[in-house]
């Protein structure tokens, strides 16, 4: 099964309260020709979940409860591992009746861990790879219409042609009436191919919308597009009909690639303007697990490098306050667990929150907001400024 947002939420929505989880990431392919076999770093992995074992302090029944599904997992990979192309995402408690697996990236990494709820962090970070996307291409007589995401991109088997009648000779209508039944014909041919792209939308909602053809083409095309359609238009590039799929994709992926490093920069713009007037924003990391708690984030902006140690409740999954050396929850008095990296918590539970993520990979927007904690929030609603001494 590939991953996609609507996945992810429904993983980040799962708790059980008695039986544990375990959350497995696995690189399978070898990114380098020294790089051991999957089978080994499967194994250190599952060796990784002992450690996890003391920090949840499992009773007798959920520590079988593991061990049978680490059995599981091992028949699992011995007997499909090589059916995987990059990685591979699991998630296992079959006491609690949860057994799914997804085919994801090399960047997802290499993790085991165990929990009460999926862990979820590195799904996350990287779930802007799967957004939908769809590219028209098209001209005043063709179209070919192309849906995926960046990871995987195909062609629907859609046909949009359309006989559009060639120039004027000799004899018949007048050059004007002429032209403008062509000029109707290739109307009614982006009517037509516009429908159909919002009836894709309608059933398999996309987040972006890629137009390619000749420039003027494009420009008349897009003008006639349903708003629903306009709003998720993010650009295009000039092609003709007979380009190759790849060369479509890689001209997609370099639209949509252009537009997120955009809406990155925007919104390290407005983090820092906000927080800086003290006013719809915050910053640092202690702030921002304070209105994540609060449940008041709108858009979380964060430093993809940002490693800080914190403790979340494994009872009620409320990050702990930043510094806290607490074992018993501030809320609700479960037992607390330690996190050399509690990052990846407070972006997850972010995310659950259907908060916007904005993960910082560029240099020089990371240099910006390091002096503010390599993190910051953008709020839901307005809150007081902390107290000064």
């Amino acid at each position: 099964m590939e991953i996609t947002r609507r996945e992810v939420e429904g993983l980040g929505a799962l708790r059980s309260d008695e039986w544990p989880i375990i959350s497995l990431y696995l690189r399978v392919d070898k990114e380098h020709i020294t790089d051991d076999h999957y089978s080994i770093r499967l194994k250190n992995l599952l060796k990784e979940l002992e450690r996890a074992r003391e920090q949840i302090g499992l009773n007798r029944a959920q520590s079988q409860a593991v061990d049978e599904d680490v059995e599981r997992i091992r028949a699992f990979f011995r007997d499909h591992g090589d059916e995987f192309g990059q990685g591979v995402a699991l998630f296992a408690s079959s006491r609690a009746g949860l057994w799914r697996v997804y085919h994801v990236p090399r960047e997802v990494g290499n993790e085991a861990d165990l929990d009460f709820r999926p862990v979820i962090g590195r799904l996350v970070r990287v779930v802007e790879l799967f957004e939908p996307i769809c590219t028209c291409v098209i001209s005043r007589d063709r179209a070919r219409i192309f849906r995926g995401h960046l990871v995987n991109f195909q062609e629907v088997a859609v046909r949009l042609d359309e006989e559009v009648p060639g120039q004027h000779g000799q004899g018949g209508w007048s050059q004007a009436r002429f032209a403008r039944h062509i000029e109707d014909h290739v109307r009614q041919h982006f009517q037509r191919v516009g429908q159909v792209l919002f009836q894709l939308f309608e059933q398999d909602p996309f987040r972006f919308l890629v137009v390619a053809g000749p420039d003027e083409v494009v420009a008349d095309f897009v003008d006639g597009l349903h708003p629903y359609l306009r709003e998720r238009y993010v650009g295009s590039f000039n092609c003709l009909m007979e380009a190759t799929a790849k060369e479509i994709r890689e001209e997609t992926k370099r639209i949509v690639t252009a537009w997120q490093e955009q809406e990155r920069q925007r919104y390290v713009d407005l983090v820092l303007e906000e927080a800086l007037s003290q006013d719809m924003a915050v910053v640092g990391l202690d702030r921002v697990v304070e209105v994540v708690q609060m449940q008041n984030v709108n858009s979380l902006v964060v430093d993809d490098q940002l490693s800080a140690p914190g403790r979340y409740c494994l009872r009620c999954g409320a990050l702990q306050p930043i510094g806290s050396e607490a074992s018993e929850c501030v809320f609700c008095g479960g037992l607390t667990r330690m996190r050399e990296n509690i990052v990846p918590e407070v972006y997850a539970e972010a995310y659950r929150q259907n908060a916007n993520l904005v993960f910082l990979s560029e240099r020089d927007l990371r240099a910006r907001l390091e002096p503010f904690g390599g993190i910051g929030a953008i709020l839901r609603y307005r809150i007081g400024a902390p107290a000064t001494s």
